[in-house]
């Protein structure tokens, strides 16, 4: 049998039931998951429900339990809804509903960003790398249902988490319902992406919505800023044979693109997302994960999500395997992977050395804390790896990203004790090993010409900042290297 998620587009084939498997899920309608819950559960005053996220994300599941909560038919426990970014609508997030149902989000985007803002949706500080120990047995947020989605492999009759594997193992395993859309738009991946037909309760087979998909991005036509930070990244810090993470956005993509020009050999990748960006030099065959110690010969993510392209590639592919995120993410696994070079964003950085990238201000969520921390803190030992905070230097409003402190009240990806590289438009700044006074020297020449000269006349100016004995405004600092390139910045 061959079902379409939609017309046109591309499909995976999906054989019946009873061609493979002597043990099946019950396949079940979307409108029968409340009542499964209702009748489960009905003892409980409230449980916890798992749901997987970002490119698989369950809508139809979320859609029709909502519409149940909406109508109070069935009676349902409140409901507390943990996961991590969720695309696509969340109408449970609606205004008025949170006397049934809260969502408890690790990493938040559209509606859930905007309902945590208007205290409408818990945000829930967690590294990927330790969702597990949140929702482990006996933790208080051990889920009894996990609603999720499914590939299953047209020859073997085997499932696949597909694209999202990150903490779900642990949820299915701990579970008492497990519930799951069997999306034939969802690629089948390998690696720790397995799941038995035995773990799976239901079945939804129909009225599902596919995966989601988005743009490639361009990267033959990058802006001159990210192009000089990618080029700054890839001169100084990308050689032959290191291990890759790199996360999704214009200065990720910048990156990619000009690894791809400079053609460096045997690139490994371990991520937590793999993205258009990791394909194209997996493609290009500039990724080999030949020299990976862990892992060797295939890519290792917890998550997949981009363009239709990058699922179709994933689609069957050894050479792409996934792993939980406490696998990826773990610094037992990114250090046996050394050289590693770990590449991610912030929304802003102190003279400190202190960076923050969950929140804009204390009144503003923005996302989450992801895998950063996870990351920075794994490589940041010598001869281990360079964690890089790539950032543009300037807001879009114009507005340094640079700041004298943190604003009071927002939570640190990374702290000054934290050694890492932050690479700007205007040079990089490695602050491994600096003392406070070089590390705000450092940081302050690679900010925005126009805001240079008060950030150094600040440091200079506070007697608690030691500065070094040969220290002069005219002289570039310990840890510098300005970009000395040719791209032109249309503020110059």
């Amino acid at each position: 049998m061959l079902r379409c998620a939609r017309q046109g587009m591309k499909i995976y084939n999906i054989s019946s039931p009873g061609d493979h498997l002597s043990a099946y899920p019950q396949t079940i309608q979307l409108d029968d998951i409340a009542n499964i819950i209702a009748e489960k559960f009905k003892d409980q005053t409230a449980i916890t429900c798992y749901i997987g996220s970002n490119a698989a994300t369950p809508t139809a599941a979320i859609e029709a339990l909502t519409r149940a909560l909406k109508s109070r038919s069935p009676v349902l426990p409140f409901l507390k809804m943990v996961h991590l970014l969720l695309q696509g609508p969340v109408p449970y997030v609606e205004e008025g509903l949170q006397d049934r149902v809260m969502a408890y989000s690790i990493f938040s985007g559209g509606a859930v960003r905007n309902a945590a803002n208007k205290g409408l949706a818990f945000y829930l500080p967690c590294t990927l790398a330790n969702i597990e120990g949140l929702i482990d047995r006996g933790r208080k947020y051990q889920p009894e249902v996990v609603i999720m989605k499914v590939s299953r492999h047209s020859h073997t009759g085997e499932f696949s988490l597909g694209l999202s594997v990150e903490a779900l193992h642990t949820a299915i395993d701990h579970a008492s319902v497990v519930i799951a859309e069997l999306d034939p738009s969802m690629p089948f991946t390998h690696g720790q992406s397995m799941v038995d037909a035995a773990s799976i309760d239901y079945l939804v087979e129909e009225g599902i919505q596919p995966v989601y998909d988005f743009p490639a991005p361009d990267f033959d036509d990058l802006p001159p800023a990210e192009r000089r930070i990618g080029a700054l990244i890839t001169e100084y810090f990308i050689q032959d044979g290191v291990t890759l993470q790199v996360g999704i956005g214009k200065i990720p993509d910048a990156v990619v693109g000009t690894i791809r020009d400079a053609q460096p050999k045997n690139l490994g990748i371990q991520t937590e997302l793999y993205g258009d960006g990791l394909m194209l030099l997996q493609k290009s065959g500039i990724v080999t994960n030949r020299k990976k110690s862990a892992n060797m010969g295939y890519s290792t993510t917890s998550l997949i999500m981009g363009s239709r392209e990058l699922y179709d590639y994933a689609h069957m592919r050894s050479g792409v395997q996934m792993r939980p995120s406490s696998y990826t993410n773990a610094a037992k696994t990114i250090q046996a992977n050394c050289p590693f070079v770990s590449v991610n964003t912030a929304i802003g950085v102190d003279l400190f050395g202190n960076v923050w990238a969950d929140f804009i201000d204390p009144r503003r969520y923005y996302g989450g804390v992801g895998g950063q921390p996870d990351f920075i803190r794994a490589i940041q030992e010598p001869g281990v790896g360079t964690p890089v905070i790539a950032m543009k230097s300037l807001t879009s409003k114009g507005e340094s990203k640079i700041v004298p402190t943190s604003p009071p009240g927002v939570s640190l990806t990374a702290s000054a004790y934290d050694g890492f590289v932050l690479v700007t438009e205007y040079g990089i700044a490695d602050l491994r090993g600096l003392t406070l006074g070089n590390k705000a020297l450092a940081i302050a020449n690679v900010a925005h010409p126009k805001f240079r000269e008060q950030f150094l006349r600040k440091i200079y100016d506070d007697p608690l900042v030691t500065k070094p004995f040969d220290f002069s405004p005219d002289k570039t600092p310990y840890g510098v290297t300005p970009y000395r390139g040719d791209v032109p910045l249309n503020d110059d």
